[in-house]
C-alpha cells in the first residue's frame, strides 16, 4: 500500500478508535495502540512498521515529553524529588529483583536472565505520561511522582543498558562501555541543567522580538528536537532532553496561552497519535506465542513488581490508596523495551520465546494501565479524570 495512504489510514483509525474509546470514559491511547492492531501484521497487515512511521513515532516521544515538561510547573516538580527518588529506586529495584529471580524458576541462561530483568526494571516514560494528561491528573501530587519517578527510572536504565550492552561485547570493552554510558549520561544531565534554562530561555526571548509571528512556535520545536538530540548523543533516550526543554521554557510558553494551545493541538493531533499507533504496529504474535510457558509469568512478575517497588518507594509520603495508583502509574513498558528485546534477539543474547514474551507483557501493561489508573483516581476523592 501507497506510503501515504497508510498515513492517512493509520491516522484516521487512530483518532477515530480514540474518540470511541474516550466517550466510554477510558484514555484515548487505548483506542490509538488498537488501530495499530488492527491495521498492523497482527490482523488486517495494511499497515506495516517502516521508517517513516518510526520517524514520526520518534518526534512523537519527544512532542509528548516536551509538551508535559512545559505543562508542569517545576517547582513542583523539584518538590517531589526526594519521593521521586525512593519511588524510582524502588521501582527499580524489585522488577530487577523479581526478574532475576524469574530467570532463576524458570532456569534461564545468566544473559536471559540479565535481559528480562533489564526488561521489567525500565518504565515508559512516554505511556505513564500521557496516561496522567488523558485523565488530567499530570500536575497532581500522584502525578508528579510518576512523572519524576519515571525520569530517574530512565536514567538508572541508562546504566543498566549498558550492563545488558556490555555482556554482548568482547572481553576487555564491557567495563569501557558502561562507564561510557553511565559518564555520558551524567554529564549531560549536569551541563544542561546548569547552562539549560538560560541558554533556552535566551533563544525563545529572542525569537519573541522577531517580525514573523510564527518564529516562536518554530523556535519551541527546535529546541524541543534540539535537546533531543544531544540528550541522544548523550547516550540516554530522546525523551529526557525534550522532557528538560519543556520544564524549562514552560513558563514563558504557558504565558502565551495561543502558543501553548496550537503547540499541544499539533503535537496530540499528529505525531504522538503515531507514536501510540506504532506501539500497536509493533505487536504481531500467533496462537503458539499464547501457548508459551514463561509467558504468563513474564506478565505477571512485570505488572506485580513494578506495583510493589512503586508503592513501596512512595507510601512513607503520601497515602497508600495514592502510593498503590504511583505503582501502577510505573507499570507501562513501551518503545526502549521492544528496542532492547530486538538488538538482544539479533545479537543472539535471547531466544524467540522470551522475545515474544517481553513483545507481549510490553502491549498488556500498556493497555492494562490506563484503565486501572482511571478507575483507580475515580476513588480518590477531587480527582475529576474528565468522565
Amino acid at each position: 500500500m501507497d506510503l501515504f495512504l497508510q498515513i492517512l489510514l493509520l491516522l484516521a483509525t487512530a483518532k477515530l478508535f480514540g474518540e470511541l474509546l474516550e466517550r466510554r470514559g477510558y484514555p484515548s491511547l487505548v483506542g490509538e495502540i488498537a488501530a495499530g492492531i488492527v491495521l498492523g501484521p497482527s490482523l488486517l497487515a495494511v499497515v506495516v512498521p517502516n521508517p517513516t512511521l518510526e520517524l514520526f513515532s520518534d518526534i512523537g516521544v519527544v512532542a509528548l515529553l516536551f509538551l508535559s515538561g512545559a505543562e508542569m510547573n517545576p517547582h513542583a516538580f523539584l518538590e517531589r524529588k526526594t519521593i521521586g527518588a525512593a519511588t524510582a529506586i524502588m521501582g527499580v529495584a524489585v522488577p530487577f529483583a523479581g526478574g532475576m529471580l524469574l530467570g532463576v524458576l524458570l532456569g534461564l541462561p545468566y544473559p536471559e536472565m540479565l535481559f528480562l530483568a533489564i526488561a521489567l526494571s525500565i518504565t515508559s516514560i512516554g505511556v505513564s505520561i500521557r496516561i496522567l494528561v488523558d485523565l488530567k491528573q499530570l500536575t497532581t501530587p500522584v502525578g508528579t511522582t510518576i512523572v519524576s519517578a519515571a525520569v530517574l527510572d530512565d536514567i538508572i536504565g541508562v546504566f543498566l543498558l549498558g550492563v545488558l550492552s556490555a555482556v554482548t561485547m568482547q572481553a576487555g570493552a564491557p567495563v569501557h562501555a558502561v562507564l561510557l554510558s553511565v559518564a555520558g549520561g551524567i554529564a549531560f544531565l549536569a551541563l544542561f541543567i546548569a547552562i539549560g534554562p538560560r541558554l533556552l530561555r535566551g533563544f525563545f526571548d529572542r525569537a519573541r522580538k522577531t517580525e514573523t509571528h510564527e518564529m516562536v512556535y518554530s523556535v519551541a520545536i527546535l529546541l524541543a528536537l534540539g535537546s533531543a538530540f544531544l540528550s541522544h548523543f548523550a547516550g540516554m533516550h530522546y525523551a529526557i532532553g525534550a522532557f528538560l526543554a519543556g520544564l524549562m521554557l514552560g513558563e514563558g510558553i504557558r504565558r502565551d496561552r495561543v502558543l501553548f494551545d496550537s503547540l499541544m493541538d499539533f503535537g496530540f493531533g499528529f505525531f504522538v497519535t503515531f507514536f501510540f499507533a506504532s506501539i500497536g504496529l509493533l505487536f504481531s504474535f500467533s496462537a503458539a506465542t499464547l501457548l508459551f510457558p514463561v509467558l504468563l509469568p513474564v506478565i505477571l512478575v512485570a505488572v506485580a513488581a513494578k506495583i510493589l517497588g512503586g508503592f513501596l518507594g512512595s507510601v512513607f509520603f503520601i497515602t497508600r490508596r495514592e502510593a498503590l495508583l504511583v505503582g501502577i502509574g510505573m507499570t507501562p513498558r513501551g518503545g526502549i523495551e521492544l528496542v532492547i528485546a530486538s538488538v538482544a534477539l539479533t545479537a543472539g543474547l535471547i531466544g524467540t520465546e522470551l522475545f515474544s514474551a517481553v513483545t507481549v507483557m510490553v502491549i498488556v501493561t500498556i493497555l492494562a494501565a490506563p484503565l486501572l489508573m482511571q478507575r483507580g483516581f475515580s476513588t480518590i476523592p477531587g480527582a475529576d479524570t474528565g468522565d
